[in-house]
Order: C-alpha cells, then structure tokens, then sequence
C-alpha cells in the first residue's frame, strides 16, 4: 500500500482485508474496484466493525471492460471523503495497480484538473501502477474530454472578460493592490504545479543560497575533490544511514577540516521528516552565522529530502512562505521533495503563519 495523494492511498486485496492494517492508516473510506463475488468480495458488510464507508465498482480487469462510467462517480466518492476532516481513502483492487490504478488517474484528472500525463507520474513516483491498454484507452477519452470542456470555459471566460474590461481590470487593480494577508497556504497540487514550471534542467550540484549548496550523493557528498573546490566547510546528510540510504558519517570526512550534521530520512510519503525541520534548520542558520563557512544539503540525489530540509530553513529563518521558498531554490536547482514531505511543508507553513499572526 502506498500513499499517492495526501490522504489517499492505492493497495491490494491484502490491504483491503487488513482491518488493524487500515485502522493504522487511519483509513475512513474503501474504494474496492474489484467488487463482487467473482472477484474481492468484501463489500460494506465486511467493513462494519470499522467505521468504514464503502464504494465497490464490480469491474473485470480485461481491455475490453468498459470502467469509463465509473469514472464520475468514484471520483465523486473520494472526493467528497477527502473533504471530510480526517477522511483517508484506500482504493484497492486484487494487486493494486490497475483497477484502483485507473480510478484513481481518473480522480485525480477530474477533481484535482491533472492531466493524464500529469496524473500518472504523479502517482508513479509512489506506486508502481499498469493498468491495461483498454483502460489507459479511456484515460486517454476522459483527458480529450476534459481538455475540450475546459478550453470551451476559457473561450466563455475570455468573451465574458471582453464585454466588462473596465469591471474585469478593476477587480484586477484591487487584487494586486491587496495586502499579504490574503495569502493562504496552496494546496499540494498547486505546490507541484510551482515545483515542475519553469525548472531549472537537473545537475549534481547548485549554489541555492548564499554559501549553501544542495548536491547528490556520488558527484558531490562521496567526492572530496569536489567538496574541496567548492570550498564546504559544514555537511548536513539528509540520507544518513546504512540501508538505501549515504552512509558517510563524521569518519567519512575525517581527514577534510568539515563539521558533519546527519539526519536519517526515508524518502517516502509516510516519513516523518518534518520532527527534523528545526534542529536541521538551526544547523544551517550557526553555519552561515559564518561568512566564511559554505554548506552542502544532501541526500541521494539531492532533489527530496535535502530539499525539504533546505526549504523548511527558509521558512523558519528566512521568513518566507511556503511559495516564495520553493520559488527561489527551483530556480536555481531542480528540486522535487514527495507529497509527504510537501504536505509537512504546507503544515509547516501554516504553523508559522499562525505565529507570525498573519504576514
């Protein structure tokens, strides 16, 4: 089971039919997309000791199982189940990716205005998924769909904008001349929307702020040379560790004058990296108390979690937003923490707004 959403998790018939498993998870809605006998028969029934609300889709996983009309529907279910305080979503199916794969595309393309291209590697960097040809086919349909449905409301938008420029540019004047108050934390969508525009191409190592740099594993942290002709006094691993993960350490740099700050991390959605966001933060802030001192971030490959701890700095030290700090370090390194870690972030940042009382 992987969670691919904030909230929303893709798994396999196991999952379903684990109750401790989805009590765990926090799991308050089932989305069964191999429904009846034929295939997983749970159904509401079997989830009534759990306080689970259930939505079975009895679909065969063959091409030429029509799944298009239950598309809405799902998508409606799980939408209004994300709106729910503390609603969490498992869409399943026998193996998990390709039923529930392809509900949950279509969710993602019709509730939150992804693309399929979009959807599908959003959910590739979490879950494996493949669903069937004649299943992709129908994403494929519903996309066109939606693509022709939303140029025709921007060609009504653009006429409607023509026939009251004066009210339209007003309006206009007024938001733009609004204060920082009115800003509100972006939801995670909106967050990736900012992270994948306008990005810089990927390198093994960038200048993201003055002094600090967020670099990979092989080319920048395990690289003494490297390290010496950037000049890196101070070394904060987000990957310390021995499993998957750069496992250096102090000793590693025992005959370079660097003073080491390791941080264990996984780079998956469920990892709780944001219990590191201050120490990790404090860190940096004495190291560049130092003109003279420059800094390496790094993990594997220096795009997820060093990142996340870099922005999380600028948030807490540098009084920027959420926005404002993945804006200014995309632009100059290719960056993509996972949708755990970003939605750390956003609660992070409305912690801070409500101790700042607003901006």
């Amino acid at each position: 089971v992987n969670e691919v959403w904030p909230d929303l998790f893709v798994g396999n018939a196991a999952t379903a039919r684990n109750k401790t498993l989805l009590q765990n998870l926090g799991i308050t809605h089932v989305v069964n997309a191999a429904d009846g006998p034929q295939h997983i028969d749970t159904g509401p029934r079997f989830y009534r000791d759990a306080d689970i609300q259930y939505h079975g889709v009895e679909a065969a996983d063959c091409r030429d199982f029509d799944l298009s009309p239950f598309f809405s529907e799902t998508a409606d279910f799980i939408h209004r189940a994300l709106s729910q305080k503390a609603g969490k979503v498992l869409v399943h199916c026998a193996r998990g990716i390709s039923r529930s794969g392809t509900l949950v595309l279509a969710f993602l393309m019709i509730k939150e205005g992804l693309t399929l291209v979009e959807a599908v590697e959003l959910v590739c960097r979490s879950r494996n998924i493949l669903p069937n040809t004649g299943f992709l086919n129908q994403l494929c349909q519903l996309d066109s769909a939606l693509r022709r449905r939303s140029h025709g409301e921007e060609k009504e938008m653009a006429s409607h904008e023509s026939k009251a420029g004066s009210k339209i540019n007003a309006a206009k004047a007024a938001e733009e001349s609004s204060t920082a108050d009115d800003y509100v934390t972006p939801g995670s969508y909106e967050l990736d929307k900012i992270l994948n525009r306008g990005s810089v191409a990927y390198t093994h190592v960038n200048e993201v702020w003055p002094n600090v740099y967020i670099g990979d594993e092989w080319e920048t942290a395990l690289d003494k040379c490297t390290l010496k002709r950037l000049g890196v006094t101070h070394i904060l691993n987000a990957a310390e560790g021995t499993w998957n993960n750069v496992d250096t350490g102090p000793g590693y740099y025992k005959d370079m004058d660097v003073v080491y700050y390791g941080v264990v991390a996984e780079d998956i959605p469920t990892f709780d990296l944001s219990q590191h966001f201050f120490s990790a933060a404090e860190f940096i802030r004495e190291t560049l108390g130092n003109p003279q001192n420059k800094l390496l971030v790094h993990c594997v490959m220096g795009r997820s979690r060093s990142a996340t701890l870099f922005l999380a700095y600028l948030m807490i030290y540098e009084n920027m937003t959420i926005v404002d700090a993945i804006e200014h370090v995309k632009s100059h390194r290719r960056i993509i923490p996972n949708w755990g870690f970003l939605k750390q972030l956003r609660e992070l940042d409305q912690q801070l707004l409500e101790g700042r009382g607003g901006l």
